[in-house]
């Protein structure tokens, strides 16, 4: 996709990296280095979501419930939550 978007926005005015389903990231390994914009460099930088996942959508949690799961995993993650918050979550 990074590679897509340099071809179409070749100066890097235009796009934003979103990291989807962080939360089932493997133990030990995070995604705050590319959060933090230094890994491969975008100019709007990168935002993180927890999004529902399948069993959520099937039990029925509602949108509202979901945003709220997702600003507590972030507000209590030990690495995510030290981010600042544009960083992390559809909330902002």
């Amino acid at each position: 996709a990074l590679k897509l978007a340099k071809d179409l926005d070749v100066p890097g005015d235009r796009t934003i990296g979103v990291l989807t389903k962080i939360d089932i990231m493997d133990q030990g390994t995070d995604a705050s280095k590319i959060l933090k914009n230094n890994e491969i460099h975008l100019k709007l930088g990168y935002i993180a979501v927890k999004n529902r996942s399948q069993d959520d959508i099937n039990r029925g949690v509602k949108v509202a419930e979901a945003l709220e799961a997702e600003r507590k995993f972030f507000s209590k993650h030990s690495i995510y939550s030290v981010l600042p918050i544009r960083c992390c979550g559809t909330d902002i």
